[in-house]
């Protein structure tokens, strides 16, 4: 048994092959880029337009998890992180899809689709804290914090109040949908430098 754990334990410190670095590291980069590219300054998206952004982003961020799990191999903790995965991509590629729709434009639409993708990066959150490592449990605590805040703050205005003024005081010209779409943006940002890091570092950090 002692010897089990101990292949186990060397197992999960063998650096990843080449291959799944590069994908990390390239997966990271586009998800940076999505977040560049949905706020880069003087270019104006329409709201439909800025969730497609961010569902994509999401979609690439899951996916490579998913291919980091089956490639490092199913076991304890990795199969509720598989789960979860899965779920998030769902969420966004059904995001994704809808943005696609005109009559989505409509505000309150909108406010449906940022349910949605904040409840993808929920469960995008949960997975990366369960995988157990120090990165994993930061980076998926502030996805599971940004998650709750965003979904409270579309429903419960007067609970997050003193928030949505504080927004108001550094960014006074965005609508409330936008403000909102920020913070997904900073998380999935937040999000995508962790593969970077797992890819230069050869394992999960």
């Amino acid at each position: 048994m002692a010897h089990s754990g101990h292949q186990m334990t060397t197992k999960n410190k063998k650096k990843s092959p080449l291959w799944l670095r590069i994908l990390e590291i390239s997966a990271g980069l586009l998800i940076i880029a999505l977040g560049v590219a949905a706020f880069y300054p003087g270019v104006s998206w329409s709201r439909t337009a800025l969730l497609a952004f961010l569902a994509v982003a999401l979609i690439i961020l899951e996916i490579s998890y998913i291919v980091r799990i089956f490639a490092k191999g199913i076991s304890g903790r990795r199969g509720l992180n598989l789960i979860l995965s899965v779920l998030a991509t769902l969420i966004a590629v059904l995001v994704l899809v809808l943005s696609f729709y005109v009559v989505l434009s409509y505000y309150g639409f909108i406010l449906i689709l940022l349910d949605l993708l904040a409840l993808g990066l929920f469960f995008a959150g949960i997975a990366n804290a369960v995988r157990g490592t120090v990165g994993g449990k930061i980076v998926g605590l502030f996805g599971i914090f940004i998650g709750v805040f965003v979904l409270i703050d579309l429903h419960v205005p007067v609970i997050v109040a003193i928030f949505i003024f504080l927004f108001r005081l550094i960014r006074p010209v965005f609508p409330l949908s936008t403000d909102v779409a920020a913070l997904i943006t900073l998380s999935l940002t937040i999000f995508g430098m962790e593969p970077i890091i797992s890819g230069i570092v050869g394992r999960w950090v």
